[in-house]
């Protein structure tokens, strides 16, 4: 449970990565009344146990910062279904998950967005087959340029900026991904990005080593930010 204190001098942007081993279960206490609805009506386990993983994450992260309990803190959904906070409406949160990590990003002062995947989340042919629903004819074009063994990861880092972006502009895949263009590779950088519902900026890049798996991210926000530091917990 110590390793979930965020301690130290608070900055612009936090990044929090939690490995959720074999057997954790979050216990009924900390959820709200709601979440646990919510965790019931997965019919996917592995979905249900990053759900509540997730709000574990936020609630003892956010609590702390914040000075509440985790079962205490107030933790209020969009219309849209984005998690926010209705006592601090000037603190951004989002959540993103992969195999057994649950990534929260929060921002304090602007809008943020954050998607997490294992590199080796997709398979060649599967990468193959989503990459025309995701990328711009554009990028498709740069993509079928470089070296075929390449493909999977260049699409992969590019997927992860998108959502990013998306869920920072608080739409999700409801706005068409080939609409948002990035530059194709997998480096860690900031990026400045008009898209049709705003100017938002990116940071992106990987964590990770072979044994207990490499994973490409990146966040979005309303506004420029530091390259963000990632805090690694287990539970």
């Amino acid at each position: 449970m110590d390793a979930l204190q965020a301690g130290g001098d608070r900055a612009q942007v936090e990044l929090h990565c939690l490995q959720v081993r074999d057997g954790f279960r979050v216990p009924d206490r900390i959820l709200s009344e709601h979440e646990q609805q919510r965790a019931a009506a997965f019919r996917s386990t592995e979905a249900r146990h990053l759900f509540t993983a997730g709000r574990f994450l936020c609630r003892h992260v956010l609590g702390n910062r914040l000075g509440y309990t985790p079962q205490t803190l107030s933790i209020a959904m969009t219309p849209s279904g984005r998690p926010h906070l209705t006592d601090h409406p000037d603190i951004d949160f989002n959540l993103s998950h992969t195999r057994d990590r649950v990534a929260l990003a929060i921002h304090y002062g602007g809008r943020i967005g954050i998607d997490i995947e294992r590199l080796d989340a997709f398979s060649e042919q599967a990468a193959l087959e989503i990459m025309p629903m995701i990328l711009s004819e554009d990028e498709l074009n740069q993509v079928n340029q470089l070296e075929p063994r390449s493909h999977r990861d260049i699409f992969l880092a590019c997927w992860v900026k998108k959502e990013a972006a998306l869920k920072c502009l608080g739409m999700g895949f409801r706005i068409n991904p080939q609409s948002v263009t990035f530059a194709l590779d997998n480096t860690t950088y900031g990026e400045y990005l008009q898209t049709p519902e705003g100017v938002i900026f990116t940071r992106s890049g990987r964590f990770g080593d072979v044994e207990t798996g490499i994973f490409a991210w990146s966040i979005a926000t309303s506004t420029p930010v530091p390259q963000p530091i990632w805090h690694h917990h287990t539970v």
